[in-house]
């Protein structure tokens, strides 16, 4: 029977992720343990049960850890990993607010997944609609864990590197409850030096962890992404009976509404509202707020569906009403293009703009106007 190296490893990581935090705190509470719980005084206990009780004491104290060790994931890690771009997409696609300023800079920072953190989950995530979608499976399992099942099929030795980011992350998360625990009591025993050192230890062992987590779940979406580069397919049937989806972005300016324009990709004498190509994976609101983004570099939440559009001959477009959040501070847009802010009766005049868009911009204000009226 062979050993495999790299799966013994991932085992006794995870089981030190357990073990090894449960018997710290056990060994730092075995003397108050014994004396107010067990009462050696009264029940004295020889070596082999003593070590019988610190086991037990240490495996029950690891799950315990453990499972607080849970809760850094949705206060700490899932905030900060959807304060990237692609997850503030998300959140005004779903008409949420954007994240403060602060967090998002320090997400995209260099000290946690930096400014190119969403190429490859967005990619993973469009392959995993690619796959999914003939059986009407797209939203039953997240990409990260599609990655992984995958990988347990064609690629094991990579599933192995990513179960061993996984394992790591794991022992540090649960290492960073024990030093909060041992923080919160040291001050009750008056060791306000230990409570200090370990508040201090923290934030390094909190920062292993994110980083741990991260690398983990890049090296799923990179070596699905390269399977299915060196993977020869056929071309990918469309699914999608809609193609493109777009915003029509409003903004206050003082007493004034108005409405964002952009130059055209192909003709730059021509300005229409930002849209593009719906990417497998993504929801229409999804892809509206992207696109505004990208190409003007503004942030807009959706507000309202408006119309679908012919605005090709073999493209329909989705349009949604959206309320400008926030720019970019750069005078310089992403894909370099020219920006516009017009009021409806202003487009109306204007020779350079396409007859549906237009039509669009009037129909984007009354609706505008009815969502306001409503709300008074």
């Amino acid at each position: 029977m062979s050993v495999e190296p790299q799966k013994f490893f991932i085992g006794l990581v995870d089981f030190f992720s357990i073990l090894m935090p449960g018997a710290l705190l056990a060994y730092l509470g075995k003397d108050w343990a014994g004396s107010v719980l067990l009462k050696q005084s009264s029940f004295p206990l020889d070596s082999s049960e003593r070590l019988v009780v610190f086991l037990f004491a240490s495996y029950l104290l690891g799950h315990f850890v453990f499972l607080l060790g849970a809760f850094l994931d949705e206060w700490v890690y899932d905030p900060l990993r959807s304060a990237t771009p692609w997850g503030q997409i998300g959140r005004l696609a779903k008409g949420e607010p954007l994240r403060y300023r602060w967090i998002r800079r320090l997400a995209q920072s260099d000290l946690l997944f930096g400014k190119n953190a969403d190429a490859a989950v967005m990619k993973a995530q469009r392959l995993k609609a690619e796959a999914l979608q003939p059986i009407s499976a797209g939203t039953a399992v997240n990409a990260y864990q599609w990655c992984k099942a995958r990988l347990s099929k064609e690629h094991p030795e990579g599933l192995a590197a990513v179960q061993r980011f996984e394992a790591d992350s794991k022992f540090f998360r649960s290492f960073g409850v024990v030093l909060l625990v041992l923080a919160a009591i040291a001050p009750f025993f008056r060791h306000w030096g230990w409570g200090l050192v370990c508040l201090v230890l923290f934030l390094p062992a909190l920062l292993r962890y994110i980083d741990q987590r991260f690398k983990g779940t890049q090296q799923a979406y990179w070596f699905v992404i390269t399977l299915e580069a060196i993977k020869p397919k056929p071309p990918a049937p469309d699914f999608y009976k809609l193609t493109h989806a777009g915003g029509v972005v409003f903004r206050k300016f003082e007493e004034t509404i108005k409405y964002l324009l952009v130059t055209a990709s192909q003709d730059r004498t021509r300005w229409v509202l930002p849209k593009g190509h719906i990417e497998p994976g993504e929801n229409d609101r999804e892809t509206a707020v992207r696109e505004v983004h990208e190409e003007s570099g503004n942030w807009a939440r959706v507000v309202q569906w408006i119309d679908d559009v012919r605005l090709g001959e073999n493209s329909l477009t989705r349009l949604y009403l959206m309320e400008f959040i926030e720019d970019n501070g750069q005078k310089i847009q992403p894909e370099k293009r020219q920006l516009d802010w017009i009021t409806p009766e202003e487009a109306a005049k204007r020779q350079d703009l396409f007859p549906k868009t237009k039509g669009v911009l009037a129909a984007a204000e009354k609706l505008r106007l009815e969502i306001s009226q409503a709300r008074l």
